[in-house]
């Protein structure tokens, strides 16, 4: 029999910074592919099990979707608008639990050099020894 996850004390926080994170890369993600933010719209709400975040964009030059993340299961899906033929087709879904388990994937520079530099650089206004 599989046991079943029971949230910790701080799970409400951590699932309100992965929605923070999850909706910045989304914001990210519409920018980089050449849209502007009028075009985004997103929306956080709380479902029946959860809670989730909602981006509408466009997911290629001529059609628009939505990027969905069900925070409580840890999945991203996103599905397309396709005019043509008046439907909504899922494009990809990943389930994104170990993924943000990472400390560092193609990075540069590693969190592990900056904490090096953080280490060997005082920070602005710290008083000299």
């Amino acid at each position: 029999m599989a046991t079943r996850y029971q949230p910790g004390p701080h799970a409400g926080a951590a699932r309100w910074l992965i929605v923070i994170l999850l909706s910045a890369i989304a914001t990210c993600l519409v920018i980089e592919l050449g849209f502007g933010l009028s075009e985004a719209r997103a929306e956080a709400s709380s479902g029946r099990d959860g809670s989730y975040v909602v981006v509408a964009g466009k997911v290629t030059s001529e059609t628009y979707g939505l990027y969905l993340v069900d925070v409580e299961h840890g999945t991203i899906s996103v599905y397309q608008y396709v005019p043509s033929k008046r439907t909504l087709r899922l494009m990809a879904a990943r389930n994104f639990t170990f993924d943000v388990q990472l400390d560092e994937y193609n990075t540069e520079p590693s969190p592990r050099e900056i904490q090096r530099l953080v280490q060997q650089h005082k920070r602005l206004g710290e008083p000299k020894d």
